[in-house]
């Protein structure tokens, strides 16, 4: 079986990287996986997708994408087309069914794109339309990814599923020196971490202003931030630390290929987003026994139902209230092996996530 899975560009974002990391356990179902980029660029994944036995197609949306889409389909035959970029899924879905494709599968990944405006409702109504007509199944990653997109009804529509993001059991020793070299004068100061790309959907200035309070309420602590960062964001960030005076507590360590290793050894996780699908990087946190305080968000509540060390925290709720709340983390009375057990029980492991693609595929 041939999957062409659509996406932007192939760079570190969550789908991509969750889309990549179901290619070994599909290819021994014989499944294998291509993807097509309608950014037409290249991207930092793409090494890896080849050599995992992918191919990737760079077709630019412009005035001639619809005939070389069009003639790649035909051409390839592909038995199921997975598309992952929201709303534009409904024209690349009329596509594929005009192409002949058989299976049409379409991804939501967020809650929300973020933008509106009245003329992006009437573009995303019409798309929304052409998702309903063309799709074979429509599934989020979420509950509230199907309720934003395909509105609050959507489990009326049988061709809607939910189908969490899976992640593999990560086994990491403990290193006592880990943060010794990195932080000076650490001494076993409590360590804050967030993972996520600088975008105003990360909220990172709040992440700031949380931490400065916790600073107050716990001067022994450290924060650690990593993903791809912006210029302009870090420089406000930056101005901010200095004007409050903690710039020497707060480590900006840019994108980071082993990012479960820094998880394994933090204390805590930040993550006040703004909007949210299912945040991966709560998922992962969890995943190695690392308690996180989240903003309350569909998919943040549904982690929540099954792994209890995730705690959702209103947005509108006061940085001291934040703070409080993560120091309560640092004298938690579980401990890590039982946090981690409560994962590998969930239906966030990889495992299950392979088995519901699957299902899909072969209907």
């Amino acid at each position: 079986m041939r999957v062409l899975h659509i996406f932007g560009a192939m760079n570190r974002g969550g789908a991509e990287l969750r889309t990549i990391s179901l290619m070994p356990a599909m290819a021994e179902r014989r499944v294998q996986f291509d993807f097509c980029v309608l950014s037409g660029n290249q991207g930092v994944m793409d090494e890896t997708i080849t050599e995992l036995g992918g191919s990737i197609h760079y077709i630019k949306l412009s005035w001639r994408f619809v005939w070389q889409f069009f003639l790649m389909l035909r051409r390839e035959k592909y038995d199921v087309v997975h598309s992952h970029v929201a709303f534009v899924s409904g024209f690349i879905l009329l596509m594929a069914r005009l192409a002949g494709i058989k299976k049409r599968v379409c991804h939501f990944r967020n809650t929300s794109d973020g933008r509106s405006s009245w003329l992006r409702s009437m573009r995303n109504g019409l798309l929304r339309f052409l998702i309903r007509h063309n799709a074979t199944s429509i599934i989020g990653v979420c509950e509230g990814a199907l309720a934003g997109f395909m509105g609050a009804n959507w489990r009326n529509l049988p061709k809607c599923k939910v189908v969490y993001n899976g992640f593999p059991t990560t086994q990491i020793t403990h290193q006592l020196d880990f943060w010794q070299e990195l932080i000076p004068n650490y001494s076993g100061k409590k360590i804050i971490i967030n993972v996520a790309r600088m975008d105003v959907q990360k909220n990172h200035l709040r992440q700031l202003q949380i931490f400065y309070q916790v600073t107050r309420i716990h001067p022994h602590v450290h924060m650690i931030l990593i993903g791809l960062e912006n210029s302009e964001t870090k420089a406000q960030l930056i101005e901010y630390l200095a004007q409050v005076g903690i710039s020497d507590k707060v480590s900006f360590l840019g994108l980071k290929s082993d990012v479960m290793l820094w998880l394994r050894h933090a204390d805590v996780m930040l993550f006040p987003s703004l909007w949210e699908g299912l945040p991966g990087a709560v998922i992962e946190a969890a995943s190695v026994g690392v308690p996180v305080v989240a903003s309350d968000l569909p998919g943040v509540r549904e982690i929540a139902r099954q792994l209890p060390v995730v705690n959702a925290l209103p947005l509108n709720e006061t940085n001291t209230i934040w703070a409080e709340h993560l120091v309560r983390q640092f004298k938690r009375d579980d401990n890590k092996l039982e946090r981690v057990k409560q994962f590998e029980c969930s239906d966030f492991k990889l495992s299950a996530n392979v088995e519901a693609l699957y299902a899909i595929y072969c209907e």
